[in-house]
């Protein structure tokens, strides 16, 4: 149950969901559980006067909740707390969670791809239907998120532009928030993370690759889709100017690198440099031959090391996700494979992990949870979409999903 106290009766152990009011004018982002009395003074310090807690997933208080107003205060433009400020959410996947996702992603398949093949046959395209649909994903990915982050994980292979649209919308909506914008700012990113690569829908098949393997003519083409996503959106009057930057600098790099204008710094939407960094992280992770089919340890190394991405975002990205994100693939030294449940915040290389299929044997196995912390074996490597010829997708919504439990 959601509760409204004031931060003299925040204590450690108690779920914090949101500021509701503050005089710093400070924006607090992360959620999760207060895990000391340091946490508590820090936000004293920015100003933080009132809170919203949750009493199902923390310390409930002892006394009743202090009255507070029904609407928050405007927020100033203020840089964003850090996320040690609040720890992060870790709460297990679940089967009710992963259903409630599962159910979302399903109908947000259905409307993207009718989006996108408006847009295939030169149809004008519902940009509003869009709008609605962020709305559905933006309140998926707050009550949900480890499902939403596990769902976008797993790649179901059938259109890849399909997935890689809307795995960016869900990676925009989490990445912003965590980076401290506000909350129309994290809609916005959001629908722009549906729209920024729909111009592809134009390409011949053959161009749709990692642009890293074209050049000549074909880089050329292949570039075009930028234009050709905005003018998807061009007669769409109600649509922020801000989605419409973010669609066409999402390829612009702060070192000068990207296009199509070659744009550097400060030159670039904030949105859109946080848009370059999800773009790239669900591009790299794609099966071939639209994405590279890299292991997310992988990706996110290859993101650390591109000086064409702002690191401050690729390091926030990396620290909401982890070392080995919910929902990535791994293999243990036992010969299994499994998908990553839940986070161990003081141990990152030994989270729980969901196994069920044995390389060994090459079949499939029982679902079990094994917490890696409390047990010997340990995580051998990330594992590649590409890397095992297993039918994952089907496993994991008629086996995994059922059979999934705190």
């Amino acid at each position: 149950m959601l509760q409204r106290i004031a931060i003299d009766e925040l204590t450690p152990g108690m779920y914090v969901n949101r500021v509701v009011d503050d005089t710093g004018k400070v924006k607090i982002r992360s959620k999760g559980v207060v895990r000391s009395d340091a946490v508590i003074t820090q936000l004293k310090n920015k100003g933080v006067e009132v809170v919203e807690i949750d009493t199902e997933k923390g310390v409930p208080p002892t006394a009743p909740p202090a009255p507070a107003s029904d609407t928050a205060p405007p927020v100033a433009e203020t840089p964003p707390v850090s996320n040690t400020d609040v720890e992060a959410s870790n709460e297990p996947l679940t089967s009710d969670s992963l259903k409630a996702a599962e159910q979302l992603f399903q109908k947000a398949m259905a409307i993207q791809q009718t989006f996108l093949t408006q847009l295939r046959s030169g149809k004008g395209a519902d940009v509003n239907k869009l709008s609605t649909l962020t709305q559905d994903i933006l309140e998926c990915v707050f009550e949900n998120q480890a499902a939403m982050i596990c769902l976008s994980m797993v790649q179901r292979g059938n259109d890849s532009l399909l997935e890689h649209s809307l795995n960016c919308s869900i990676h925009m909506a989490i990445l912003a928030d965590a980076a401290g914008f506000d909350k129309q700012s994290v809609e916005y990113a959001s629908l722009a993370g549906l729209l920024m690569d729909t111009g592809m829908v134009k390409l011949p098949p053959e161009l749709c690759v990692p642009e890293e393997q074209l050049s000549g003519t074909d880089l050329m083409m292949y570039q075009t889709h930028v234009d050709e996503s905005l003018e998807a959106i061009e007669h769409s009057d109600d649509l922020p100017e801000v989605v419409k930057d973010i669609v066409s600098q999402h390829h612009e790099r702060i070192d000068g690198s990207g296009y199509p204008k070659g744009l550097t710094g400060d030159d670039i939407e904030p949105l859109a440099q946080l848009a370059a960094v999800v773009d790239e992280f669900s591009r790299l992770g794609m099966p071939a031959p639209f994405g590279c089919a890299y292991a997310t340890s992988k990706v996110l190394k290859s993101l650390a090391r591109n000086k064409g991405l702002e690191q401050t975002l690729v390091n926030r990205l990396i620290g909401v996700l982890g070392i080995y994100p919910i929902g990535s693939l791994v293999k243990l030294k036992s010969g299994k494979l499994g998908i990553v449940s839940r986070r161990n915040p003081s141990n990152l290389l030994q989270p729980q992990v969901m196994t069920f299929y044995s390389v060994n044997s090459g079949h499939f196995q029982e679902v079990k949870r094994i917490d890696l912390a409390k047990g010997k074996d340990e995580i051998e490597s990330s594992i590649g979409p590409d890397e095992f010829a297993i039918n994952l997708p089907k496993f994991f919504t008629d086996v995994f999903i059922p059979q999934a439990s705190d």
